[in-house]
C-alpha cells in the first residue's frame, strides 16, 4: 500500500497528514526561498519545518514499533 499525497483528507494516520504538509507546503517554501535567493525564508519556513516534521514522524514511528512489539509479546 502507498500514500497518495493528493488524497490527504482520507488518511488513516497523523503521520500521513504530516507527510502531506511536508511535501506540499514546507518543501515548496524551501524551494521558493532558494529560488528567490532568500536564505532566511528558505531555512526557517522550509528546511527547519521539514526537519521538525521528520523528527516527529520518526518519534511516532518508534512509538508505534514499540507498541506493536509489546502486543506481539502478549500473544
Amino acid at each position: 500500500m502507498h500514500t497518495d499525497l493528493l488524497r490527504f483528507y482520507e488518511v488513516r494516520h497523523p503521520i500521513e497528514q504530516k507527510l502531506y504538509v511536508m511535501f506540499l507546503e514546507h518543501r515548496m517554501r524551501s524551494f521558493q526561498g532558494a529560488f528567490h535567493m532568500n536564505p532566511d525564508y528558505q531555512h526557517w519556513y522550509g528546511w527547519a519545518e521539514l526537519k521538525r516534521d521528520l523528527a516527529e514522524i520518526k518519534h511516532e514511528a518508534e512509538m508505534l514499533r514499540k507498541q506493536f512489539a509489546q502486543t506481539r509479546r502478549k500473544k
